[in-house]
């Protein structure tokens, strides 16, 4: 009796493991009949085809901007300030007087000279005359012709004096700010203000480094504000022959009509380098960076049955440049080459992807 309902007791238990294990099959094997009905992991992007472009090396170099007629108003001697004809800031004519220093003193000095010179001279007459008469002597005559020459010497020296003490524009120009004013007393050498031509012509200046590029008489440069804004192009009128013995470099100017740009202003000139080659233009957004470097995502066609149309395949380019977030690069691409753009960040190599236009009609 008691094996009898052992056998019966293992017998219940073996039934209702097997009831429950079935039961526990059958939901094991609908969950993944249902699991295998949902798609596979994929992200959704933006694409675009890929163009070919020529590229043109360049190279940056900072310039200079010059005028080609710009003096520093100084004065050659020293003295009180008189007069300042022109305002500051206003347009001087050629040969108009700038500056006038105190020459009062200097002229009443070559007044008194000439008068001496005109004693001279009248002495020198009466004499001649005696000479001819015989009643007067040679060094009398001799005396009085050293005298003269003394005298036109001095008014020479006292006149030169007096250009010093004016200043005259040598050609139409703006003035600049003064530095002293009326009654101030100038030093020899000091500097009052500038003088700028009127025309809108302007030179830039710039040294282009051994090896960099080569620039000839009559090659266009580009030019940029510092802060990267175009302010238009130059022509090339002068090349140095020497280069500088710090830097190795060849000095260059190069001339353009531009009257906004202010004599002194520092440019950024752009220089080819190299001959032009050709690349592609890629989106920014669709370039990607990592550890092993630069690259874009193409999207190949999907095996059968992969559920969405593209498979990404990553591919390494070399970044040549940057345009205002267009970027131009080299590689393992080949025109007309879907790429993905925007969404770009979530594929890796391989990963499935859909199109965002196409996953707005599934």
């Amino acid at each position: 009796m008691r094996s009898l309902s052992w056998i019966v007791t293992f017998s219940c238990c073996a039934l209702v493991t097997g009831v429950l294990g079935g039961i526990k099959y059958f939901q094991i094997s609908a969950a993944m009949a249902m699991a295998a009905e949902f798609p596979p992991p994929y992200s959704v992007v933006t694409a675009t085809e890929v163009d070919q472009t020529q590229w043109t090396p360049v190279r940056r170099l900072t310039g200079t901007i010059r005028s080609p007629n710009f003096i520093e108003v100084t004065s050659e001697a020293t003295g009180k300030i008189v007069a300042l004809p022109i305002a500051a800031g206003s347009v001087a004519k050629k040969d108009d007087i700038v500056l006038q220093l105190f020459d009062e003193d200097v002229k009443a000095q070559r007044a008194a000279l000439e008068a001496d010179l005109n004693l001279v001279a009248t002495q020198l007459e009466r004499v001649e005359s005696l000479m001819a008469r015989s009643l007067a002597s040679q060094d009398q005559l001799d005396t009085l012709l050293a005298r003269n020459q003394s005298l036109r010497a001095q008014i020479t020296a006292v006149e030169a004096q007096l250009t010093r003490l004016t200043v005259y524009a040598p050609f139409d120009g703006r003035l600049g700010i003064y530095t002293a004013t009326v009654g101030d007393l100038m030093q020899a050498g000091e500097v009052l203000t500038t003088l700028t031509g009127v025309s809108s012509t302007r030179w830039v200046d710039f040294k282009v480094p051994q090896g960099v590029a080569r620039v000839s008489l009559g090659t266009t440069v580009k030019l940029f504000s510092i802060d990267k804004e175009p302010l238009g192009e130059a022509t090339v009128i002068a090349v140095a022959d020497a280069l500088s013995p710090g830097l190795r470099a060849y000095e260059v100017r190069a001339e353009l009509d531009a009257p906004a740009l202010r004599h002194g202003e520092l440019v950024l000139i752009e220089v080819q380098t190299s001959r032009p080659q050709a690349a592609f233009a890629i989106p920014g957004h669709a370039v990607r960076w990592d550890v092993d470097g630069s690259h874009v995502f193409v999207l190949r066609g999907a095996e059968e049955g992969a559920y969405v149309p593209f498979r990404a395949e990553r591919r390494n380019i070399v970044v040549l440049d940057d345009k205002a977030g267009t970027i131009i690069a080299t590689g393992d691409l080949s025109p007309g080459e879907v790429i993905a753009t925007d969404g770009a960040f979530k594929l890796s190599d391989g990963a499935l992807a859909k199109r965002a236009q196409e996953a707005s009609r599934g």
